[in-house]
């Protein structure tokens, strides 16, 4: 009987061992590099410096300050060394910011799923910001409309804030916000 149940005690014992291990990537730990896991259609690699815009490729490292840019039908799946996931879609300019967690979205729409326990992120558009923290949601800013669409996909205290942060609301699962001017 005691044979039977030892590998049961040994993966019991280790998923508590685990779970009180700290925590290897801190809140303040940046995002320092992101790779290109897939795209479709068009999709242009910005490097920091905007001088040498070119087609991405599977697999191409952005750092900090880097930038992808979508056309029409067009997305890019980017990884960062967090294990944070990006799905930039289509017509949308996304990038993320030198030694933070945080992320720009000027045009279109981006998917970012953070595991939790990795820190605070943000991602901000020219009239808002959301602050997540292990959590999935997606946000889409329309130039044209001066518009940003904040949706929440899961119950992890997604903190959404106008330009002037004169006005945050907390997003549960399911719950969307719309900022216009």
């Amino acid at each position: 009987m005691f044979y039977k149940s030892f590998p049961l005690l040994v993966i019991g014992l280790w998923g508590v061992i685990v779970l009180t291990l700290p925590n290897r990537v801190s809140a303040v730990t940046p995002l320092t590099r992101a790779e290109i896991q897939d795209l479709r259609n068009i999709v242009q690699l910005i490097p920091k410096d905007k001088l040498k815009k070119r087609p991405a490729r599977k697999l191409d490292a952005m750092t900090p300050g880097d930038g992808v840019a979508t056309g029409r039908a067009s997305l890019a799946d980017l990884r960062f060394n967090d294990g944070s996931l990006a799905r930039v879609g289509e017509q949308a300019l996304f990038q993320f910011l030198p030694k933070t967690r945080d992320f720009k979205l000027s045009n279109g729409t981006v998917l970012l799923l953070i595991p939790p326990g990795r820190g605070q992120t943000r991602i901000q558009t020219p009239n808002a910001a959301a602050a997540i923290r292990g959590s999935a949601l997606f946000v889409r800013y329309n130039q044209q409309t001066d518009t940003t669409i904040v949706g929440a996909l899961t119950n992890s205290g997604i903190e959404v804030s106008n330009k002037e942060a004169s006005e945050t609301k907390v997003l549960e699962a399911g719950q969307m916000v719309i900022i216009s001017r």
